[in-house]
């Protein structure tokens, strides 16, 4: 057996290992949002008989899914609904795995990220990356304003289905949150590259443990105008379990056709610091002939230990990518390992 490939078992022999403590875990009953459901509805009927606010009631209000809508003047009981029977499982998973598809709509706070990748990968041996991203409340301004730092992977549909990529734009801008009120949401970003986004989320539940969410881009980047829609629908089958599905289209005026999108996510709660996350997702173009970019299959192990804002994960993946329509396309073993600085309302 060549070095490399017994480096290349070696890695995958340390990464199972820490993947351990995730079947060796019981359920625990810590998990916050356990309990939310019912706290909620508590909370609507102690409101009714009390017109002060109990230290209860302040408690809840810094939970995510009891804010209410940005515009102040009522509460809205369609985005309460959202809040207090869907939310919770959803949100925690989200905000576990640093994803801001629903607390980018519940109360966006601050959140400051700094992490650090090393990747093996089967084909192209060793690669390490850092990214440091932040949402800052500006002090002093209407808290609608934020700055936002971060890369241009953060806007990529796709990058769900692609291998972990060190070439990446920095970009610093200011995004306000226009409205957040009932099922909808509307906020428009800017940036120095320059490129100016508006995008439009509108949410329907289902039923209490199914939604369905659509989001709608218009950006203008340079000369470049596009536009991109996503759907996510999402089931929660129970507090372990939560499935999520995902398409995207995208158009650019730039020749490149149209871009498609799809995946499949379904996250596993172990305990209040570990999770897991299994994923299968897909990328084709139709430019200068339809056919499949990039697909991959994995599973991200994620844990907090030490503080509660430091994090690690391991992420085993396979993944098929191709370059572009002429070049053959790659078949191989990805391995990254992550540790994470994570800071939020601080």
């Amino acid at each position: 057996m060549s070095s490399q490939s017994q480096t290349f078992v070696a890695v995958i022999i340390v990464s199972l290992m820490a993947l351990l403590p995730a079947f060796a875990a019981e359920p625990s009953s810590e998990r916050p949002v356990a309990s939310s459901l019912q706290s909620g509805e508590q909370t609507e009927v102690a409101d009714a008989k009390q017109p002060a606010a109990s230290p209860q009631t302040e408690a809840e209000d810094d939970d995510p899914c009891h804010s209410i809508s940005q515009q102040n003047q009522t509460i809205d009981r369609a985005f309460d609904y959202l809040n207090t029977k869907f939310c919770q499982p959803a949100i925690w998973f989200d905000s576990f795995f640093v994803d801001d598809r629903i607390e980018e709509d519940a109360r966006a706070g601050t959140v400051i990220r700094w992490y650090n990748d090393f990747s093996f990968y089967g084909e192209e041996s060793f690669k390490y990356r850092a990214n440091f991203n932040a949402r800052l409340n500006l002090p002093g301004v209407n808290k609608r304003l934020k700055l936002i730092l971060g890369s241009s992977e953060e806007d990529d549909l796709f990058v769900a289905s692609k291998a972990p990529n060190t070439d990446r734009d920095r970009e610093v801008g200011l995004r306000y949150d226009w409205y957040a009120k009932g099922r909808s949401s509307f906020n428009i970003q800017a940036n120095l590259k320059p490129k100016v986004e508006a995008r439009w989320r509108y949410t329907y539940p289902f039923s209490d443990n199914t939604v369905a969410r659509f989001t709608q881009k218009l950006y203008q980047e340079k000369k470049v105008t596009g536009q991109s829609s996503e759907l996510d629908v999402e089931h929660s089958f129970n507090e372990t379990f939560l499935l999520r599905w995902s398409g995207a289209a995208q158009y650019e005026n730039r020749g490149n056709g149209w871009e498609l999108g799809s995946s499949v996510q379904l996250y596993q709660y172990i305990s209040s610091t570990q999770a897991i996350s299994y994923q299968g997702a897909i990328h084709s173009v139709d430019e200068p002939y339809y056919y499949i970019q990039n697909a991959s299959v994995d599973f991200t192990y994620r844990q907090n230990f030490a503080r509660d804002w430091l994090f690690y994960s391991v992420t085993p993946e396979y993944n098929w990518s191709k370059e572009d329509a002429v070049s053959e396309r790659i078949h191989q073993v990805i391995i990254t390992f992550t540790l994470e600085f994570l800071f939020q309302n601080v």
